[in-house]
């Protein structure tokens, strides 16, 4: 537990949300665990060998931030913004045949805007727990928040209202078991200070309220989580503020790790986790977990800018080993903001420039890292660094690159 003396309360925002993107997971079918140890993707010498090719442009044209998954066939793009405004539609692609198509628009009230989605093997569960605006007239029940899932062999959705213990909690992370969805979120405004747990089996159209008990003391305010063989693991970011004077402050925080067997039961794997690092968006593969680069972790204290480099941790035992700095890191503290974990190696790439015609940036320098030898290999940088529409993502052997514009990009061998 870090304690400090905070002379005045300081306003207190998590720093930027690093996205970190595993692999393809499997090919649409029945609903499968995620994989064994081994390895899923090209190594790092293979990447340094790559290059950019231009694929056919998305029907769906220039937008920004639109949620993008990998089904193991295909490429999925939905929502986004364009022209200030929030979209719903959709459209696959599929790398095999080089064609687009638009998929069913959603009936429910389904968001996609600052939604989280996980892949089951079967379909697409996305769901960002925002309540629609209804006309006058309109029923209640169909403006509740629902989750939405997408079975692209059909070209259906399928909706499920979230349980009513959700109401009032920001949705922060979804994994997927081989059997259930865990969805997992933190309070905000009257809930604040509070986690909420669920389980949302697909097979029966079931949820089960699973929140797990927390140290007493230790007020989650952010939360991270991943799936692994046999397990999901869930950090908890808390921050305790107690004023001890007129104008001081002690503020106390950590990080709490809890672990779901399959057994249904909670566990405590806190052990020696390092406490004072942000974990965001950890992403499993070949039995180990890549924790990108984070902020220093001391809950609402203020704090100098500075990031930890990433880490692979063993799945199993939580044991951490940090990676070498990356090649790309532009000045002191300062890791690249795009971290990607394909089994095999891991990818950081540097994003730049962002601007009314870059709201995500511009994708900049990559570069690889093998992590037996802990040795970094260049990349070649995509033509024109091209302004991202969202972070790039792993589908199978390649890297796909969706653009502001709606062009679509594959770094491949």
């Amino acid at each position: 537990v870090l304690s400090v003396l905070v002379i005045a309360a300081a306003a207190f925002a998590l720093p930027p949300l690093v996205r970190a993107l595993g692999p393809g997971l499997s090919s649409a079918g029945g609903p499968k665990p995620p994989a064994a140890p081994g390895p899923t993707g090209p190594s790092a010498a293979q990447l340094s060998r790559f290059r950019w090719s231009a694929l056919p442009p998305s029907p769906l044209g220039p937008r920004s931030q639109p949620v993008l998954a990998w089904t193991g066939k295909e490429l999925l793009e939905l929502g986004g913004t364009k022209k200030g405004s929030t979209t719903s539609d959709g459209a696959a692609f599929d790398p095999a045949t080089g064609q687009w198509r638009t998929i069913a628009p959603v009936r429910a009230n389904v968001g996609f805007s600052n939604a989280v989605d996980v892949w089951t093997g079967h379909q697409l569960f996305i769901a960002n727990g925002q309540t629609a605006s209804c006309l006058a007239g309109v029923p209640v029940a169909p403006c509740l928040p629902h989750a939405g899932l997408y079975n692209p062999a059909t070209n259906r959705w399928t909706a499920t209202l979230l349980p009513k213990q959700l109401s009032g909690f920001e949705l922060t992370a979804a994994a997927w078991t081989g059997r259930q969805v865990i969805l997992a979120a933190v309070g905000v405004l009257g809930t604040r200070g509070k986690l909420a747990v669920a389980a949302y089996t697909p097979s029966s159209s079931r949820w089960k309220v699973i929140t797990p008990d927390l140290p007493s003391g230790h007020p989650p305010v952010t939360l991270a989580m991943v799936a692994t063989p046999g397990r999901v693991l869930l950090w908890s970011l808390w921050s305790k503020t107690t004023k001890i004077s007129k104008n001081g402050y002690a503020v106390a925080s950590g990080l709490d790790i809890l672990a779901l067997g399959r057994d249904g039961r909670w566990t405590s794997e806190t052990g020696n986790w390092p406490q004072h690092t942000v974990v965001q968006n950890p992403v499993y593969a070949s039995g180990q977990i890549l924790i990108p680069p984070g902020q220093i972790w001391c809950g609402s204290c203020s704090h100098p800018s500075s990031e930890s480099a990433a880490q692979l941790a063993d799945a199993a035992s939580l044991e951490v080993r940090g990676l070498p700095k990356s090649l790309l890191v532009p000045r002191a503290f300062l890791e690249p903001p795009i971290w990607l974990w394909n089994g095999a190696s891991v990818l950081a790439a540097n994003s730049a420039g962002s601007g009314a015609a870059a709201p995500n940036g511009r994708l900049g320098r990559m570069a690889a890292l093998d992590p037996p030898s802990q040795r970094w290999f260049s990349l070649p940088s995509a033509p024109g660094r091209p302004p991202m529409a969202a972070n790039p993502l792993w589908a199978g052997r390649e890297l796909l690159l969706l653009t502001a514009s709606g062009g679509l990009l594959s770094f491949h061998g």
